[in-house]
């Protein structure tokens, strides 16, 4: 590792040494008004070796599961062999919350620019992160820490994208980056709205004149975790509603709870230990915001068991790990002590989830957010006409495969199986990878497993780029 980090310094020095200073973007935006801040200069090489060190020091415990090794292996050969320097930058955007207001948010974009001269025509990648509660560590805040890039491995990966020749934007989020709402986890148009307002955003800024490269129209999404299950709402919002403007080339939504209302309500109901509980008040949570004009069924006071509904509640404000949500809901890291999600549920709650399937019922408000169905119409099935390749573990823990595969079920029975390699239609790919957790306790084949997934998806995506 000390060689190779000896030869990306070494590297590093040659390319500043020759390296351009980089432009900052401008907007000219007539459809999504959007303020950008100073461009930050990434040599692609010196942030290998960023990576490199920041590896070496301690990493925080939310952020331990990630297989760093992995990801020097599949994307540090982009970031020593860059085609392109990067350009990054905090765009600040309008969009519709889930409280159905318009409201303030931001998101990161990333910016390729040659080396020598000329813009690039490239690809615009919309990169949808998994999940995250820390406010600190949303996309657009690496910005203002740099010196913690192992921090942010998400925009690690998208870095190393960019690097290749892409417009790589990730939204913070609505709850996250510089807004300080409720999060809207898993629900899915509000999410999928407020990607595709900083696909408008992205557009118009790198249609600007400062921008150092040109868009060539074509559209890629990815996203894993959560962001894999967004990804697959903004595939769908973007082909039923907006695609006179924009036409997605390829889809990859990784390992995404796209079965909320089957498969993920059988995680939240099961007795079993699970090593990411604070997932459930995060559902809790955010569904109150999203639905509590609606129902109380997602109130603290209904949901959850004292003193859960008091303590859980305020650590939803962006200023707590999620392994500090885990630990006020009873589980231990030191020594380790697993928890059911459902000691802190309520016996009315888990009543109705368990056997309510009326309209209005928990169950209706999860199947309502399942990223295969058509909104409005939960019984049916939307019809995907572009490619998308769904990637999943078969060994989960988190995030079960069957998600993917109701999820594709759902797709092949409503005719939208892609049969020919590349096509329009859906594939479902199962992730073979090696995942080792006997080392640590808490460690997961979820989190282990995103490197992989997001290198195999970024492959696949690529083979379509022009």
């Amino acid at each position: 590792m000390f060689r190779v980090f000896n030869i990306v310094r070494t590297l590093c020095a040659t390319i500043l040494a020759v390296a351009i200073l980089l432009a900052g973007c401008g907007s000219n935006s007539s459809s999504q008004t959007a303020a950008v801040s100073n461009a930050v200069n990434i040599d692609p090489a010196e942030l290998l070796a960023d990576i490199y060190s920041s590896i070496q020091q301690p990493i925080a415990r939310a952020l331990g599961g990630w297989e760093w090794d992995s990801f020097i292996s599949s994307f540090g050969p982009l970031l020593v062999s860059f085609r392109y320097t990067l350009e990054m930058q905090k765009v600040t955007y309008q969009s519709t919350g889930a409280d159905g207001k318009v409201h303030s948010m931001t998101g990161l974009l990333i910016l390729p620019k040659s080396i020598l001269s000329g813009k690039p025509s490239v690809p615009i990648l919309m990169y949808q992160h998994g999940t995250e509660v820390y406010r600190p560590f949303s996309p657009s805040r690496y910005l203002n820490h740099q010196d913690r890039p192992t921090d942010y491995p998400e925009v690690m990966v998208a870095a190393a994208i960019a690097s290749t020749g892409y417009a790589v934007a990730l939204v913070d989020y609505e709850g996250m980056g510089d807004n300080t709402n409720t999060q809207p986890h898993v629900v899915g148009a509000t999410l999928a709205q407020q990607v595709i307002d900083l696909l408008k955003a992205s557009r118009d800024i790198i249609g600007g004149s400062n921008s150092p490269c040109t868009w060539n129209s074509q559209l890629f999404l990815m996203g894993y975790s959560e962001g894999g299950y967004v990804t697959m709402a903004v595939t769908r919002e973007l082909q039923r509603n907006h695609a006179a403007e924009f036409t997605v080339t390829a889809s990859a939504p990784l390992s995404g709870p796209h079965d909320l209302s089957g498969v993920m309500r059988g995680v939240i109901l099961s007795g079993s230990t699970f090593k990411a509980p604070y997932f459930v008040p995060m559902l809790l949570s955010s569904y109150n915001y999203a639905y509590g004009g609606q129902t109380a069924l997602f109130s603290p006071g209904f949901a959850m068991l004292p003193p859960f509904n008091s303590i859980l509640p305020p650590l939803f404000d962006g200023n707590s790990q999620s392994d500090t949500i885990s630990e006020a809901m009873g589980m231990s890291f030191s020594p380790v002590n697993l928890i059911a999600p459902k000691i802190i549920l309520t016996t009315g709650f888990i009543t109705l989830l368990t056997s309510d399937t009326s309209p209005g019922s928990v169950f209706a408000f999860l199947k309502q957010n399942d990223s295969y169905r058509l909104p409005g119409q939960v019984d049916s099935v939307w019809v995907p006409t572009v490619p998308i390749r769904m990637i999943h573990h078969k060994s989960d823990e988190l995030v079960p495969y069957g998600n993917s595969q109701v999820a594709f079920d759902a797709f092949s029975t409503a005719g939208a199986k892609s049969r020919i390699p590349g096509g329009p239609g859906v594939e479902l790919i199962e992730e073979t990878a090696t995942i080792s957790i006997s080392s640590d306790p808490v460690k997961t084949v979820h989190v282990g497993s995103a490197f992989p997934e997001l290198s195999r998806g970024w492959q696949w995506l690529d083979s379509f780029k022009k």
